[in-house]
């Protein structure tokens, strides 16, 4: 069963949409605001992506196509940032005034830093200094004092940005100049999720057979989250139990598609923060074309939640992840109603200007490369990059393509945001635990928008 052969019936809202509470769990222990992660997929969740979803309210997972000790530095980056969102915009001081008063033009910006070649922030470039000077000068003859903030002062940075002192605070740190605080990031309504730490939280995708790299995670990172295509493998189980019994970070186990794999998992592992739940659903998974087995992430997601009921385990307790062939917010409020605590995505979040692949002019049009983990490039350069990568199949399950390029994170989880509150308004809940007792779904038939009489199911 897919996401496209159901649909939500609408029912009795208790509330506005505004109110609607899209709050959840990630994990046992890791809450968040917005019911997102994103898939550890080497196009996409790297440093720039997990920071920037942190501060919205959702979660990356770093990808593991890397060596362990880059892993590492990815989450520390994000453990390190500041509790606000900064653009890389600045300036060479060698730059030509035109060059730079066109760019603050079309930025609609007033200044912004100029920046050496080795990190130091030189000056800062304001628009009304630059109108007299001709475009062969350099704009470093017509700069003001340098003004930077260290990271402990990001608060008066962006106090600063919403008073007018500046349009662009640098924010810096030892190593020199990481970006600029300006004032829609000043201003950002979204609640960020942190540790106890008071820092960003993020997650790490492992093999449960790779127990160093998750012992070197394990005490930066918020969530361990298997990274396997079939959890439910006898030796993939033994070595995730090991795992679990050596490490203190939540553990979300994965992939399963079956009530009975959730019901081995849970007997031989002392300890399951989370399910990952969903097998070729992919958008981009060929595994169902190459093997011809898979479990589609909404039938996924009803299985595991008919075992937790099995259990008797909490569902927040184990949040469900539904994992694979999340288009949009629509697909996901169906997955949430099925009983999924939150929803991993990798197509949703691959054409943003934060996701890890370089951005591809053709014409006149803007793309990002995007790619299956099982793909060949994707394999080809783990076992590269990584030299304790162990290869198990020697099959592509996955495809190489471009997707549009989106724009801004921002952008594309605010639309999510809105429309999951949206759906849960139309389904008759104010939460997601509500929307688990009150969504009532009708299977469509082959032809579109019919139902199949009158049935209405719970999955």
């Amino acid at each position: 069963m897919s996401f496209d052969d159901v649909i939500l019936l609408p029912g009795l809202a208790p509330v506005e949409p505004w109110q609607v509470d899209i709050r959840s769990k990630a994990s046992r222990n890791v809450e968040v605001n917005i019911p997102l992660l994103a898939a550890p997929m080497d196009t996409v969740s790297e440093w720039r992506l997990a920071v920037s979803l942190a501060l919205l309210g959702g979660i990356a997972v770093i990808h593991r196509n890397m060596p362990r000790e880059e892993q590492l530095e990815h989450v520390r980056r994000v453990k390190n940032h500041p509790l606000v969102e900064l653009r890389n915009i600045a300036f060479s001081p060698s730059d030509e005034c035109c060059r730079v008063r066109d760019a603050l033009r079309s930025l609609g910006l007033r200044d912004a830093p100029l920046v050496d070649e080795s990190g130091r922030v030189t000056g800062i470039a304001r628009l009304s200094d630059l109108l007299t000077c001709s475009c062969g000068g350099r704009v470093a003859k017509h700069a003001a004092p340098p003004r930077t903030y260290s990271l402990e002062r990001v608060e008066e940075a962006k106090r600063d940005v919403i008073r007018g002192a500046l349009d662009a605070a640098p924010v810096v740190s030892e190593a020199g100049f990481l970006g600029v605080v300006t004032l829609n990031e000043a201003v950002a309504p979204y609640k960020p999720v942190l540790d106890e730490e008071g820092r960003l939280r993020v997650a790490a995708a492992v093999s449960p057979f790779d127990l160093e790299r998750a012992k070197l995670l394990d005490s930066e990172v918020d969530i361990l989250v298997s990274d396997v295509a079939h959890f439910h493998n006898a030796n993939v189980l033994s070595a995730a139990a090991r795992l679990v019994k050596e490490t203190r970070a939540d553990f979300v186990a994965g992939n399963l598609g079956t009530r009975e794999g959730v019901v081995d998992t849970f007997s031989r592992l002392e300890r399951v923060d989370g399910l990952r739940m969903g097998i070729a659903g992919g958008n981009i998974c060929t595994t169902s074309g190459v093997a011809g087995v898979a479990s589609p992430t909404l039938h996924a997601v009803a299985e595991a939640r008919q075992a937790l009921r099995e259990l008797g385990v909490d569902p927040l307790q184990a949040p469900i992840i539904a994992d694979g062939g999340v288009r949009g917010s629509g697909d996901a409020v169906k997955a949430l109603a099925a009983g999924a605590a939150a929803v991993m995505a990798g197509y949703l979040l691959a054409g943003t200007e934060e996701a890890a692949a370089p951005t591809i002019r053709i014409g006149g049009q803007v793309f990002k490369p995007y790619r299956g983990m099982a793909s060949r490039g994707a394999l080809e350069r783990r076992h590269a990059a990584d030299r304790y990568s162990r290869v198990s199949k020697k099959v592509e399950e996955g495809i190489e393509g471009l997707v549009p390029y989106k724009g801004p994170v921002r952008r594309v989880v605010e639309e999510f945001a809105e429309g999951l509150r949206a759906g849960l308004g139309y389904a008759g809940a104010s939460s997601i635990p509500e929307l688990w007792e009150k969504a009532r779904f009708a299977r469509l038939t082959s032809r579109i928008g019919a139902f199949t009489g009158t049935v209405r199911t719970r999955l």
